[in-house]
């Protein structure tokens, strides 16, 4: 039964309902219900009028102008400016169901929620006091000075100040702007675990994986599965199954199964490595080309006319330059270039030229057992469409091409060497041969050939290593 208490208290027999005015007060289920008029019905409900307030417990309180309670099912029902307050947050909503017995609130017809420093609202909710939790649904959103967040459904702890996502939701964090359907976000420490579709936009890049964490104090990121890193101003996309992000450095680091597509024209560059470290040069700058890309061991990488492998491998935007080392191979076509260093210039199509730095060697087959070599100290190797135009040889030159008649058969093999040399192609084939500082030619009758016998110091014909993106039919 409901206890009660009033100034004045007298009952109405055709209401079959006891009327209290003044200083009215009822007690039920730990719950302390005090307002100006009610009546109390047999039947152990109560109808409340004018200053209702709720209590329980020592934080809780609600208030409203019209009460319905029935002691039977401990289910009070209030209207017009409903207002519950509750461990420094502030609930407003024009009706509110709450469940005495288990302190459980709800509202359906839109609500405003305040606290220190934020403000939600939604079109339907659900408090639970004990637990000190929300659940919110329908058009949720959050404002605070630090964060903006909407949602379909989120639960928000008090205590922890804790949001957790349960479905479609987009977070504006300052600069950044996050999307989820699943996780958390601390409001209090700005850490944050996205899940499902997570993704954070940040300095014209997107950062998507299947779980994101990120702190946006420190401005440390740690994505995982499915780690997808967009460069919409450099137009590159790397890839993987982990990634750390460190906001403040601007740089990224991404292992496992990492891989880089930078396109170029109408095509891509494709760039597979252990791992991929990209650097954003200067993160206010509006203009591209304005990060790097350090890949580290087992580097393969290709494009539709060129590709190659190595240990390691850096890649400057501003200059679009690509410095292979540690064992580089670069192959163009049917040539192989091997060097201590190999720099690549990119152009918007593909290659402008390429730079070999100390025991260059260049090395294309003409059949089986016979190849045309180019060696010395250095080598510079221009293009044109990606095809080979003009080839410098700095120091120590050295060329063995073989010669053949209008029939195709071979001839002879023409052995020079010189101090420098130029080599002059057109549509990839090679036209002639200037030398400097007396040269010295060998030509060998093709009856005299010993192919294994003419070549070059360092000669290493590696097509096996050669990265193929995808198997022959």
């Amino acid at each position: 039964m409901i206890d009660f208490s009033a100034n004045k208290i007298k009952y109405a027999k055709n209401l079959g309902a006891q009327i209290l005015v003044g200083n009215v007060v009822f007690k039920h289920e730990g719950a302390v219900i005090t307002c100006d008029s009610a009546c109390r019905y047999d039947n152990n409900t109560v109808r409340a009028f004018k200053n209702i307030v709720i209590r329980k417990g020592d934080s809780l309180q609600i208030t409203g102008d019209l009460l319905k309670y029935d002691g039977n099912t401990k289910l009070a029902e209030l209207e017009g400016n409903v207002i519950c307050i509750d461990a420094g947050m502030i609930l407003k909503t024009p009706s509110l169901n709450y469940q005495v017995n288990n302190s459980i609130a709800s509202y359906l017809n839109g609500g405003v929620v305040l606290s220190k420093s934020s403000t939600l609202t939604s079109k339907k909710g659900i408090y639970q006091s004990g637990k000190k939790l929300f659940n919110f649904y329908d058009h949720v959103t959050v404002n605070h000075p630090d964060y903006n967040l909407i949602s379909d459904t989120i639960d928000y702890h008090t205590p922890s100040r804790t949001v957790s996502i349960f479905g479609p939701t987009h977070i504006t964090n300052g600069k950044n702007k996050m999307y989820a359907e699943n996780g958390w976000y601390n409001t209090e420490t700005q850490n944050c675990q996205l899940n499902s579709n997570a993704i954070i936009y940040y300095n014209k890049s997107e950062l998507r994986a299947d779980s994101i964490y990120y702190n946006k104090i420190s401005g440390y990121g740690l994505a995982k599965k499915n780690v997808k890193i967009i460069d919409t101003l450099n137009k590159s996309q790397v890839n993987g199954n982990k990634a750390e992000y460190y906001e403040k450095e601007g740089r990224s680091v991404v292992t496992k199964n990492a891989v880089m597509i930078k396109k170029l024209d109408k095509d891509s560059v494709l760039l597979f490595a252990d791992t991929l470290i990209t650097q954003r040069l200067n993160k206010n700058q509006k203009s591209s080309d304005s990060s790097t890309l350090r890949a580290l061991h087992h580097v393969k990488f290709f494009k539709a006319t060129f590709s190659g492998i190595s240990d390691s491998m850096f890649f400057n935007s501003i200059d679009s330059l690509l410095t292979i080392y540690n064992k580089p191979i670069f192959w163009s076509d049917s040539a192989q270039f091997t060097s201590q260093l190999i720099y690549v210039k990119l152009g918007a199509k593909g290659i402008k030229k390429i730079d070999l730095t100390g025991n260059a060697f260049m090395i294309t087959q003409e059949d089986k057992e016979k190849f045309n070599q180019v060696k010395g100290k250095n080598m510079n190797v221009s293009f044109f469409k990606d095809t080979i135009s003009q080839i410098q040889i700095d120091k120590d030159a050295q060329v063995s091409y073989y010669l053949k008649n209008d029939k195709k058969k071979f001839m002879a093999l023409n052995k020079s060497t010189s101090k420098d040399a130029t080599i002059y192609f057109e549509k990839g084939q090679l036209q002639k041969i200037t030398f400097k500082d007396k040269p010295t030619s060998k030509l060998i009758p093709i009856k005299n050939v010993v192919s294994e016998n003419e070549m070059f110091k360092g000669f290493s014909w590696s097509p096996q290593l050669k990265p193929i993106l995808f198997k022959q039919q």
